[in-house]
This record gives C-alpha cells, structure tokens and sequence, in this order.
C-alpha cells in the first residue's frame, strides 16, 4: 500500500557544538561559582554569568548559535533577534537531578554542558497535553512517545522552545554534572501592525 505519515508542527530542538572545548580558566570560574539550593540540585548564586568577562567567549558562541536557531526555525519577516537575559550554573552531584520544568518569561532556552557523562547523561523533553486514550506502544517513535531524549555532550549547546517542558535524571557516578543554562527574549518588531498585533521591543 502506497502511504505516507507526516509530522505536522514539531518542537525544535538544536543542537550546536563548540568548536574549542571549555578552556581550565572557563571551567574553574564556572565551578568556583557560590551555589544555592534548587529542588533537587544546585544552582549558582549569580544567575547573569554572561555579564563577567571570563565567559565571553561562550555568550559569543550562544549568541550566534541563537541567531542560527532563530532564523532556520521561525524566519521573522522583521528585523528580530533573542537577547539572552539570565544565565546561571547547575550542578548535580551523585544521586540529585534536575526536575520537570519549563522556562516563564522566556522565548527560546539553552543548556550548555560543561561537565558530564555522556555514557549516562541525558535531556529528556516531555510532550504536553492530555491523551484522553493511552495505548500502549510496541516501539516508539516521535508521534507515540511521551518523551525524548538526547545525550548530554560536554561542549555541546541545545537550544528549544522555553515553553517545551524537560528534566534531567539523577547522576549515576562519581562526578558533579555541571551545565550552564540561560533564557532569551525577543528585540524587534513582533505582529504586523495591519492585524493590531504589533509589538516593538
């Protein structure tokens, strides 16, 4: 039988590779960094990390890895770009995990992974909404499934929709996993004038 199954608005999700690993200086300003408590977790005191010289080179690699997601995924008609606005560290020792969330107040979020397992370490991103009828799935795939997930690569940035809600497991060995996460908003012009949904920023 001649058919096809097209999936129909997808969640984006990037994944951008810095070409030169985190330097020992970028690494030890990142792990000297004060924690504080999260849910399950830490996470740096300071959360605009990007505002210190010491990681100038990684707010440039964002930054231009935003640029890329913005255009090949939403292709504004107006002159828009995403200004990162918090980015903070995280940190999980053996055993702790980061929870189900999403990010308020913010139009694409990033994770990058300064430290971790890649034998271990993964994102998943959970699919909303409400499935009135469950069936359970001999094999899944990307319209049956309830999550996803990719590896956690040191040196590696994913980028997604804020809105897209996503988790960490808990870390299985000896070795503090540590990445770096931030939120964006868009400058520009958002709408069209014409249809009374204009919005410059």
């Amino acid at each position: 039988m001649d058919f096809n199954i097209f999936g129909v608005f997808p969640k984006p999700v990037g994944i951008f590779k810095l070409d030169k690993p985190v330097t020992a200086a970028e690494k030890k300003f990142i792990i000297d960094q004060p924690r504080t408590l999260n849910e399950y977790n830490t996470t740096s005191v300071e959360n605009y990390l990007l505002k210190s010289k010491k990681l100038a080179r990684l707010k440039t690699f964002f930054d231009e890895s935003i640029k890329i997601f913005l255009e090949n995924v939403y292709s504004p008609v107006h002159d828009v770009s995403l200004r990162i606005t918090q980015c903070w560290g995280n940190y999980s020792e053996k055993g702790q995990a980061h929870h189900t969330h999403a990010h308020p107040n913010s139009f694409v979020s990033g994770v990058f992974y300064v430290q971790t397992d890649t034998a271990t370490d993964k994102i998943y991103f959970i699919k909303s909404g409400y499935n009135q009828i469950h069936m359970p799935a001999k094999s899944f795939n990307q319209f049956n499934s309830e999550s996803w997930w990719f590896e956690a690569e040191e040196n590696s940035l994913i980028l997604f929709p804020s809105g897209l809600s996503h988790r960490v497991d808990p870390v299985v060995v000896d070795q503090t996993r540590i990445s770096l996460s931030f939120n964006t908003f868009p400058i520009g012009i958002l709408g069209e004038k014409r249809s009374l949904t204009e919005c410059v920023l």
